[in-house]
């Protein structure tokens, strides 16, 4: 391979796993599973016998975007499903609606059951506390 000026741009745009995890503040390990399942995208390089995988700093974003997914109490196949209709158009804005009504609702129920919890917690407390 020839290196041209622009060879060497696109060779610095890309990166391996070490610098991903360190751009992200995930894990190799984390990083992997969410290649495997889809999530993320890497392409193959060979140098010699070993085979290194490059990924583009597009992927910083989108495993900022799966984060935040997460911590939002999406899960990963609900966020797999909202990056692949997303990224081909296929999702309407009525149907990003619907899934994030959906999701505050569950959310609103966790809280609820979160309360219920907290309020048994701290009844037994204070019974144990009179004792």
């Amino acid at each position: 391979m020839v290196y041209t000026p622009q060879s060497r741009e696109v060779e610095e745009m890309i990166m391996l796993i070490g610098e991903l995890a360190h751009r992200t503040g995930l894990s190799k390990d984390t990083i992997r599973f969410y290649e495997e399942k889809g999530l993320i995208v890497a392409s193959n390089r060979k140098a010699g016998t070993r085979v290194y995988k490059d990924f583009s700093p597009e992927t910083v974003e989108q495993l900022i975007l799966i984060n935040r997914g997460k911590e939002l109490g999406f899960t990963l196949k609900e966020i797999k499903q909202f990056i692949d209709e997303l990224g081909s158009n296929l999702m309407s804005q009525e149907k990003q609606v619907q899934i994030i009504q959906y999701k505050l609702a569950e959310i609103e129920e966790k809280i609820q059951r979160l309360n219920e919890r907290k309020t048994y917690l701290a009844t037994k407390l204070n019974k144990l506390m009179e004792i």
